[in-house]
């Protein structure tokens, strides 16, 4: 039991000196959750033809690994 409160308690310590770095992840772990992008239910170029044709603004996202 008491290296349990001694491991919380370095945990705690080493948080509380280094919440800048800490909130800093979570910015960027909350950043990739909330604005990454979707694949889109597209099925084929027909589909997309008729969907740029029919009067609305739309964006388009390309994505490559290469």
């Amino acid at each position: 039991m008491q290296e349990l409160l001694f491991n919380n308690s370095t945990l705690l310590t080493w948080l509380k000196s280094n919440w800048l770095l800490t909130l800093f992840f979570i910015a960027i772990a909350s950043a990739f959750v909330f604005l990454r992008s979707q694949p889109s239910d597209v099925a084929d170029g027909a589909e997309l033809s008729s969907l740029l044709t029919d009067g609305r603004p739309t964006v388009i996202e390309f994505y490559s690994n290469f």
